[in-house]
């Protein structure tokens, strides 16, 4: 664990610059993934892109992996997955491609490359869900073959919101406004278009195309993310041999009564054997040494006992 630290490393001749040596970003790879598959949908089946419906019915994807809130089969377990990682448009792909990137590059530095794949996964399974139960109460609204990355992508944005509340991000309003904006404002207005966009499909009898329900099941699964599975250690941690991810917090609320009323924000995740084993380092232990240094180590907290003992133990 200690060859990555400068003191430590031997000199050996490198044959691979340093960014080929890392492994991929969790958002790198499930946008990656996407791509492909978009590209595959081109050379192999162009019908699954085109607008007229009896054509996307005909092709590979319409009959076999995207999800068909209308007419659910036995493919539903399969389909539930591969919805996720389909297309429908140039435009539909670049949309949900920088979700990924921009959201996806914030938030895993916060949840970890393994947290951030499961939640893209069950953020769309959830999602789907939601569709599906809306098409059963209002076919004609909310019926029909459901393709796209965005019910991962407001998963992610609901976790990072409720992590980070009042971090500030830049947004380009219809593409040409800079507009400087809190992200827990981002989560409710988010929130308000899609339950205005539901209850107006409602009313009016009518569907757009855009599946409002698989936003609002991923944006509300984010939600809980924050709320519940954040202070069980995150939700890898439930499959067998998975660690448990401990979260930081070093984003304080501004408005207290909240944070005091429920502790459920707590944005920082170390977790020693999913980030980098480095990271952990610079982390976590690097100022505890330097603390040593310049106090010795009878200044140590109990806390900072435990994760030099942590060190340790894998070293």
């Amino acid at each position: 664990m200690l060859d990555d630290r400068p003191y430590m490393r031997p000199e050996e001749p490198q044959f691979r610059a340093p960014s080929m040596q890392k492994p991929w970003s969790g958002w790198a790879i499930l946008l990656t993934i996407n791509i492909v598959v978009f590209l595959l949908q081109l050379l192999i089946d162009p019908n699954s892109l085109s607008a007229r419906m009896d054509l996307f019915a005909k092709s590979i994807v319409g009959q076999w992996l995207a999800l068909d809130s209308g007419q659910i089969s036995w493919l539903l377990p399969m389909q539930l997955f591969t919805y996720q990682f389909l297309h429908g448009s140039v435009m539909h792909l670049l949309m949900n491609g920088l979700g990924l990137f921009f959201i996806g590059r914030a938030l895993e530095s916060a949840i970890g490359r393994r947290e951030i794949i499961g939640l893209y996964l069950v953020s769309g399974i959830i999602g789907a869900l939601f569709q599906l139960g809306f098409a059963a109460l209002f076919p004609n609204q909310f019926a029909g073959p459901m393709v796209g990355a965005s019910a991962g992508v407001f998963g992610f944005m609901g976790v990072l919101a409720r992590l980070f509340p009042h971090r500030e991000v830049y947004l380009l309003l219809f593409f040409v406004v800079p507009l400087r904006m809190k992200l827990h404002w981002i989560f409710w207005g988010s929130l308000a278009i899609a339950v205005v966009s539901i209850s107006i499909a409602i009313r009016t009898a009518t569907g757009d195309q855009v599946a409002h329900a698989a936003h609002l099941g991923g944006l509300l699964y984010g939600a809980f993310y924050v709320a519940i599975l954040v202070r069980n250690g995150g939700l890898m941690r439930f499959l067998l041999g998975m660690p448990r991810i401990r979260f930081v917090s070093d984003d304080p609320a501004k408005g207290s009564g909240v944070t005091r009323r429920r502790n459920w924000r707590k944005p920082k995740v170390v977790d020693a054997a999913e980030v980098a084993e480095g990271d952990f380092m610079s982390r976590e232990v690097d100022p505890i040494l330097d603390k040593i240094s310049k106090q010795g180590i009878h200044s140590l907290s109990e806390r900072e006992r435990k994760i030099l003992d942590k060190a340790r133990s894998k070293m």
